[in-house]
């Protein structure tokens, strides 16, 4: 029988080297002896690690369980469980640098985690970025399977920041009394900005907006990070890139995400220092895929390209 733990590691954030930040994270370990690779789960602008554990088929964790992989789900720096720092402190830079020492634990091994061989990173939207400026700088990373970012921007891009209000007036989120500078988006903008309705149930629409969590002002000056050509050019492992058919936060104009080859046509100008990049597109899905009916076609079509390119999980 598979099983799951809390589990949290101390980082030290580059601005400030005497002090940690405590980070929490959901360990999935299939049944039997510990496996040789462990996927860690990166989440998006306002998501914490529960992006990965939707309802039903669509909980990622339990796929990548069932195909016989360790999973570590993540809440970065100032999500979830993880601690809150000010937000002028939580930027890209502060996450790439917590990002990397949490791999670093999971080759090495700590008090109630087993150490890995092979560490591959499965990152959503601005969690993708981060995974990428974390690979082409440290280069620690086996695979990594890039969902909701491309070199691209949508239509809708532009009206991502003002559905963003404080924390501290969301109804939801309030009672957790956020710290100053900690943003959420409005009531009703997650559906309108990161969902298809029609690979949408009512049921999953309503879980998407109940869990909803922060993003820092600090994370927003400095998004520019994750798109700057020295990011996706400095990885030299195989990348999987996702994206959802209907995604307008990305793509659009020079890019089709109408079929996989089109991605790949598009993105390998940027992806230059590695000669393994395949594409996947989700039908009927926008851009947080994992919310979406059709999201166990990417869980599926990830773990066969990881079985084919990635690193073994035996």
């Amino acid at each position: 029988m598979s099983s799951v733990s809390s589990v949290s590691f101390d980082v030290t954030p580059p601005h400030a080297p005497g002090t940690t930040w405590r980070l929490g994270a959901e360990l999935f370990l299939p049944a039997g002896d510990p496996p040789d690779t462990v996927q860690l789960l990166l989440p998006g602008l306002t998501y914490d690690s529960r992006y990965w554990t939707a309802p039903g088929a669509l909980d990622y964790t339990r796929h990548a369980v069932g195909e016989g992989y360790a999973v570590l789900a993540l809440d970065r720096p100032g999500t979830g469980t993880s601690e809150h720092p000010p937000a002028e402190q939580v930027t890209v830079e502060s996450n790439v640098e917590a990002v990397h020492q949490v791999v670093t634990a999971l080759r090495r091994g700590a008090p109630g985690l087993p150490a890995f061989r092979h560490v591959v990173a499965v990152g959503h939207s601005l969690g993708s970025g981060i995974a990428l400026i974390e690979a082409a700088r440290h280069q620690d990373l086996d695979a990594l399977v890039v969902t909701g970012l491309l070199h691209a921007l949508g239509p809708l891009y532009p009206e991502a920041l003002p559905a963003l209000y404080p924390a501290a007036e969301d109804a939801l989120l309030a009672p957790a009394d956020p710290p100053e500078n900690y943003l959420t988006t409005r009531p009703g903008r997650r559906a309108a900005l990161y969902e298809h309705p029609a690979g949408m149930d009512a049921g999953l629409s309503a879980y998407h907006e109940d869990t909803k969590s922060t993003v820092t002002a600090g994370e927003g000056f400095t998004l520019d990070a994750i798109y700057q050509p020295e990011a996706a050019a400095g990885v030299r492992v195989p990348v999987l890139l996702v994206v959802g058919r209907e995604d307008r936060l990305f793509g659009g104009g020079d890019v089709s995400t109408e079929d996989a080859a089109s991605v790949v046509a598009y993105e390998r100008k940027f992806y230059t220092g590695t000669t393994d990049l395949e594409a996947f597109v989700v039908p009927d899905a926008a851009h947080s895929l994992n919310v979406h009916r059709t999201a166990p076609s990417w869980y599926a079509a990830a773990h066969e390209w990881l079985a084919r390119r990635g690193p073994s999980h035996e």
